[in-house]
Order: C-alpha cells, then sequence, then structure tokens
C-alpha cells in the first residue's frame, strides 16, 4: 500500500471519528479544496474588509497620546464586533489549539502589509506570553501569526528582544483602564537581546481593542533603540 493511499485512509478514519467543521459557520467541511483550512469558502467571502489606517489610528489615539511618536502605523485583516462569529476563528487559535488559523491568516495579512507598505522592517516581533501561559497552551498565537506574514514579507521573525516579566490576567473581560494598567510595565528587554539601533520593526498580535498591549511593547522598543514601529493584528475588534 503506497504511503498516499495510507494518507488518504487515515485522514478518512480521523474524520469519520471528528469530522471538519467550519470554524465560523459549523457546516461540514469534507475534503474539497478550499482557501482556508478551518473555514468553508461561503464564510471567507464574508470576512469583513481590513479597515483603515486613520480608523485604527483613531481607535489608539482615545486611550493613548500617540501622535505617531511610539506606534508609527498599523494594519489590521479585519474588522467586527466581538459577538460575531468571526471571532470564533480568534477563540480557536487562542484557547482551542488551531495554531495553523495564525500562519494561514497570517500569510493574508502579510498580503495587505505588502501591498501597502513602503517599510523595509529589520524583524517581525511577536508579542510575546508569559512562560506560565506558553506551558497551558504550548504556542504563541502571536508567533504563529508572524510565521504567516513572514512568508510573504520575507522578513525574520524575533522573540528574543522582549518578553513578558510577569503573568498578567487575560485582556478579555476587563475595562479599558484595567487593560491599561493590566499591561504597564510588563514588558521588558530579554535576556542578552541584541540592541536596537535604529531598527524598523512590525510588531504582531491577534486582537487590537483599545491598543494597550500593542502601545506597552512598542513603548518598550523605542526604549530599546527602535527608530520605527508598526503593527499588525488580525482583528480590530469593534467599530
Amino acid at each position: 500500500m503506497t504511503d498516499g493511499k495510507i494518507k488518504t485512509i487515515y485522514s478518512n478514519l480521523l474524520d469519520f471519528i471528528a469530522p471538519g467543521r467550519c470554524e465560523i459557520c459549523n457546516s461540514y467541511l469534507g475534503h474539497t479544496k478550499r482557501n482556508f483550512e478551518f473555514i468553508c469558502d461561503e464564510c471567507a467571502g464574508k470576512l469583513p474588509p481590513p479597515p483603515d489606517n486613520l480608523t485604527i489610528m483613531e481607535r489608539l489615539s482615545k486611550f493613548y497620546d500617540n501622535d505617531n511618536s511610539i506606534i508609527n502605523n498599523t494594519y489590521c485583516l479585519f474588522v467586527c464586533d466581538e459577538q460575531t462569529g468571526f471571532m470564533e476563528l480568534i477563540y480557536s487559535l487562542k484557547y482551542r489549539g488551531f495554531s495553523r488559523i495564525g500562519i494561514e491568516f497570517g500569510r493574508e495579512l502579510g498580503r495587505i502589509i505588502s501591498e501597502k507598505a513602503n517599510t523595509n522592517y529589520s524583524s517581525l516581533v511577536p508579542v510575546p506570553i508569559h512562560h506560565a501561559r506558553m506551558r497551558e497552551r504550548g504556542f504563541n498565537q502571536s508567533e504563529k501569526i508572524a510565521i504567516g506574514i513572514s512568508e510573504k514579507l520575507r522578513v525574520p521573525v524575533d522573540n528574543k528582544i522582549i518578553r513578558r516579566s510577569r503573568y498578567t490576567r487575560t485582556q478579555t473581560q476587563l475595562s479599558a483602564e484595567e487593560r491599561r494598567k493590566n499591561v504597564s510595565e510588563v514588558f521588558v528587554p530579554f535576556r542578552k537581546s541584541k540592541k536596537l539601533n535604529g531598527d524598523y520593526l512590525l510588531l504582531i498580535d491577534d486582537v487590537f481593542t483599545t491598543g494597550s498591549t500593542l502601545y506597552n511593547c512598542a513603548l518598550k522598543l523605542r526604549e530599546m533603540g527602535a527608530a520605527r514601529v508598526d503593527t499588525a493584528t488580525l482583528v480590530l475588534v469593534g467599530s
């Protein structure tokens, strides 16, 4: 029996035990060719369009006096409300172990950035998670997104620049003020991290709500010597 036949039998058996379903509408996916592994083509076609840069920067300015001095530019794959089915993609990525969602949609985000950006980045920097949370999840979702972006931009991912100095509460259920306090001064240079001598960095995270995590992370990168910090996220939550 050939390897191809064995793989097909295994795939069919796995599908029988735990059939693949769209992470948005829960429809059966089967084995037909589609654009994304975890969602059906119908739902993929309904993904909201990317928000423009001004919309994201205005959101940031509501909570931080940024004035383009900390975060210079922003990119996002789509915008949606917290209670929509599209957020199921993020929940599956972060809490259900579907790390490949991050890579897949990172590629899409990378394609958008490659069409819009006029900046040559030195590195892609995933927002770090605490080592205790890494043990819980088994991976950093921001790093998976960064890997997908890297495939399109041909820029290396560097997860040894900054780290989280303490374990923080998840931001999901926190108010804007609680978010600010939760991540204030939580990011520190990685042990023996390289010098940032005027580097242009693209900071990667999964969700942009108030911008608290990204802002505080970017602030530390600028303090370490980065000349420019842009951000890229999969989702801008809320209109």
